[in-house]
């Protein structure tokens, strides 16, 4: 599984959990996993089985499916993980001779 696609079902498990006003710890005992792990959902670092994923949805009165990107969930993912590592990059280095030929190139190259 992309790590978009974890992304994508990590945020809409957060964001179900919140609305519900349910915690960490209690989502994570409703499906059998302990909190580490459903923190490490709710990032998109792992993503829940398939058997996890019904219980989530029951949890959640959804159905299973629903935590599922689309294809414009899955683009507007993507270009939120480029920007962070093109800011990642663009922190890390020192050099402000290349810093200026990356943003030229950026210019040069804009749509």
């Amino acid at each position: 599984m992309s790590s978009s696609i974890r992304k994508v079902i990590g945020a809409r498990i957060r964001i179900l959990r919140k609305r519900s006003g349910l915690s960490q710890e209690e989502v994570a005992e409703a499906i059998n996993c302990d909190n580490a792990t459903l923190s490490r959902y709710e990032r998109g670092v792992n993503a829940p089985d398939g058997a996890q994923l019904v219980q989530l949805a029951a949890l959640f009165k959804i159905t299973p499916g629903e935590f599922l990107p689309g294809s414009a969930d899955l683009q507007r993912q993507e270009l939120i993980d480029l920007r962070t590592q093109l800011i990642d990059m663009i922190f890390s280095m020192d050099d402000t001779d290349e810093i200026r030929k990356i943003l030229n190139f950026a210019i040069s190259n804009r749509k």
